[in-house]
């Protein structure tokens, strides 16, 4: 058994993110908050608030808007590999003997499959990547159809991997002793 530590890096990441998520949480609750009062002062036609809040009412309302979008935006993920690298399946452990990638030179969908494919390499063996332009059959049997990519011989993938897809090949798959 081996024992983790968190890097000092995760750790201000981690502080950073809890303190926008705090800052977001606030701007959302006060945008609802103004957008309220500004309908039960609209709606109710109640006196009584300070002399500023009725020569600005477009700004109130303009004021609550910005809060609950910028609260809404900062706790919105921004990144998607953020939310993939959050997954986890139910049972630890490497799936698959052999992941096989064919790919070819110049091939941006290759690359994104690739990337991908190392961002679950937690649960994957070490990727073997095949350029088809090196052998003829491979260039007649997927000519320009590639990615593709192959666990343990068959066929999984084609052209883009889908990160769902991916996640529930890893969970169905039991883990290898």
């Amino acid at each position: 058994m081996t024992k983790t530590t968190a890097c000092p890096a995760s750790t201000s990441a981690t502080a950073k993110a809890r303190a926008t998520g705090a800052l977001g949480s606030l701007l959302l609750f006060g945008g609802v908050t103004l957008l309220l009062a500004c309908l039960v002062q609209e709606s109710t036609g109640l006196s009584g608030l300070p002399r500023f809040w009725y020569a600005n009412r477009m700004l109130w309302w303009l004021l609550g808007l910005g809060g609950v979008t910028a609260g809404i935006w900062s706790q919105w993920p921004h990144d998607v590999q953020s939310l993939q690298t959050r997954w986890r399946p139910s049972q630890p452990g490497l799936r698959f003997m052999e992941v096989l990638v064919y790919t070819r030179e110049d091939c941006h969908l290759c690359e994104e499959a690739l990337a991908t494919l190392a961002e679950y390499q937690r649960w994957l063996p070490r990727t073997k990547e095949v350029d088809i332009d090196t052998d003829p059959d491979l260039v007649n049997r997927y000519g320009t159809c590639v990615p593709v990519v192959l666990c343990d011989g068959k066929t999984r993938f084609r052209g883009r991997i889908s990160p769902t897809l991916l996640q529930r090949l890893i969970e169905g798959t039991p883990p290898r002793s």
